[in-house]
């Protein structure tokens, strides 16, 4: 007797309600015989199935037993399957782990009492190059529950190009993002790294393994990241910025960076408050946005952008004129 079968078994009941001996003896490739021994061992376990007989009739399971048989609210079933479906949209393996997430999230959908394709959750880019983001995903969430070392090469914020190794401890979505962080061997501390600036994933085939000391160092290091995004440098390093944008480029403003405080003018454009960390990069966003952004303050931020236009300005010598 497979368990496996038997759990797929009560799952379609819980599904369908009501099954013919038949139906099933197909779809598992048994005897009929064997389908009522089925019943008859999951009705001595305490599984509630009986038999409608007469036309159209049957194998059944009582309405009440998915409601019955767990301590968990109809609420917290929905996000518990919302959970697995977005694991399941983020996954690069074509194999065995991608198929458990979806057998997984099929099951528990049949213990909810309501709709669940309320929600779809995708956290990977719109480019075609979202499924690289997939790809790095898979590969390192299984070398984090696989307990194993994984090297890359990377792109770091101080414009560094090198080659790492890490012992993964977890995967971060924030800011927009998707982060790995674990045990950096060549810092010699815990790091984030931003899973769209790896290139060469691989797996080491060495046991990820830290002393005593050094994991309760990781686990207690701050959010800070190897390579920050918008909103992502550690606390005492943000400014508050006042900016104008145009209308036609309010929408990426907004999607790039998070306001405390917005006002919108009879042209469309808007006056928007928000905080960001003190560093090079922010200019160069912000002067990316041209003639459509005007930063109001602080004054210090206005300076930087001014000179780094004029040094994008050098880059190209003015057109002749004949």
């Amino acid at each position: 007797m497979q368990i496996d079968g038997l759990f797929e078994f009560v799952y379609i009941l819980l599904d369908k309600k009501q099954v013919t001996a038949k139906e099933m003896a197909e779809r598992f490739g048994v005897s009929i015989r064997t389908i009522y021994r089925w019943v008859e061992s999951l009705s001595a376990s305490g599984i509630p199935l009986y038999a409608v007989k007469g036309r159209g009739g049957g194998i059944a399971i009582s309405e009440r037993y998915a409601l019955d048989k767990t301590v968990l609210t109809e609420e917290e079933r929905q996000a518990i399957v919302a959970s697995v479906k977005a694991l399941n949209t983020l996954s690069g393996n074509a194999g065995s782990a991608r198929d458990t997430q979806h057998t997984a999230a099929e099951k528990l959908s049949r213990l909810s009492a309501h709709e669940t394709d309320w929600i779809e959750v995708d956290f990977a880019p719109w480019s075609p190059e979202g499924q690289g983001v997939r790809e790095r995903f898979g590969m390192l969430r299984d070398c984090i529950l696989k307990k194993r070392q994984v090297a890359f090469d990377y792109f770091s914020v101080s414009g560094t190009y090198e080659r790492r190794t890490v012992h993964p401890m977890k995967l971060v979505y924030r800011g927009q993002a998707w982060y790995l962080y674990g045990w950096c061997t060549a810092r010699k501390a815990g790091r984030y790294f931003k899973l769209s600036r790896m290139l060469n994933v691989t797996r080491t085939g060495r046991a990820s393994g830290l002393p005593p000391a050094a994991r309760a160092a990781a686990e207690k290091a701050p959010a800070t990241a190897e390579s920050p995004a918008a909103g992502s440098a550690g606390p005492g390093q943000f400014i508050q910025i006042t900016v104008r944008v145009s209308a036609k480029l309010a929408y990426l403003f907004l999607d790039t960076f998070a306001c405390t405080d917005i006002e919108t003018h009879g042209d469309g454009s808007i006056t928007a408050v928000f905080s960001a960390p003190d560093e090079a990069w922010l200019a160069g966003r912000l002067l990316g946005f041209g003639a459509d952004l005007q930063i109001l303050s602080p004054e210090a931020l206005q300076h930087a952008v001014r000179q780094l236009a004029a040094e994008v300005l050098r880059l190209y010598p003015p057109e002749r004129q004949d």
